[in-house]
């Protein structure tokens, strides 16, 4: 009498590879964005301060401008730390569909009865 065996194993159809310079690409695009932000409150700042610019409209566009600073460095400082996260989520991800699952399945003809 025949038996009939199954075996599944994970195959890695193609070499890891390794996206953490991606990390690097990405932290300059927004280090970029950090740069232009800096210079726009620079600007903000000279215009509106250090030109001695007086008035409730004039306090009202520095406290806006001020709160918005601080949301965008806020910002930046998260999409810094969350640009390590997704370029190793994404190494996980292109990874595991670098993989296969198989199932062999075989008949033992030399069974012992």
């Amino acid at each position: 009498m025949e038996e009939t065996h199954s075996i599944t194993v994970t195959e890695e159809l193609l070499p890891r590879e390794d996206f953490s310079y991606k990390k690097d690409a990405l932290r300059k695009h927004l280090d970029q964005i950090e740069k232009s932000d800096t210079e726009f409150f620079t600007l903000v700042h000279k215009i509106f301060i250090d030109e001695g610019q007086k008035g409730e409209i004039v306090d009202e566009m520095v406290q806006k401008t001020k709160r918005l600073e601080v949301r965008n460095r806020n910002l930046l400082s998260d999409t810094h730390f969350k640009i390590g996260q997704i370029v190793n989520r994404f190494n996980e991800q292109v990874d595991e569909m670098k993989q296969q699952q198989v199932t062999i399945t075989y008949e033992n003809m030399f069974a012992m009865k």
